[in-house]
């Protein structure tokens, strides 16, 4: 005997049904990067529309963390920041980026210390360097009492 559909009997998608209860955040949405400064304000209104109610904007670098925030400010309650450095960017660390990036982070939208850890899978940034900076970075998220959005590859 075939299956066949019933079509009196209702399926349950918990989901839909308790849509109230669930609070959808996007935690990596590039929105620094130029693609979306043409058409952000769409952007962020399809993630609306899509239910998505906040987005962490990850960075990797000094410069994207001051322009995470910027947007942060632009966008309060919907756009939220992190301050960081990537680990293929970890040869770009100067003596002055853990000041600024203290600056950046103890802004209430700057959510995370990030995106940070190290990732040997290129050779980008050694490993000596990465692990320097990655330190460093831990102990700015201690200082100001911040999560970290953590990357890790081929590192152990």
């Amino acid at each position: 005997m075939a299956f066949q559909p019933n079509s009196t009997v209702k399926v349950l998608d918990p989901i839909r049904e308790n849509y109230d209860n669930y609070l959808l955040i996007d935690v990596g949405s590039n929105m620094v990067n130029k693609k979306f400064s043409r058409d952000l304000e769409s952007v962020l209104q399809r993630a609306k529309d899509s239910g998505v109610q906040k987005i962490i904007v990850p960075c990797t670098s000094l410069r994207t963390s001051k322009e995470a925030l910027r947007l942060a400010r632009i966008y309060p309650g919907a756009l939220y920041s992190t301050a960081g450095i990537h680990p293929h960017e970890a040869k770009s660390w100067e003596d002055n980026y853990y000041d600024e990036l203290r600056d950046i982070a103890k802004n209430p939208e700057c959510v995370a210390i990030g995106i940070c850890g190290l990732d040997y899978n290129k050779d980008f940034s050694s490993p000596d360097i990465q692990r320097k900076v990655f330190e460093l970075q831990i102990s700015l998220a201690k200082e100001i009492k911040k999560p970290i959005m953590l990357h890790q590859k081929r590192s152990t």
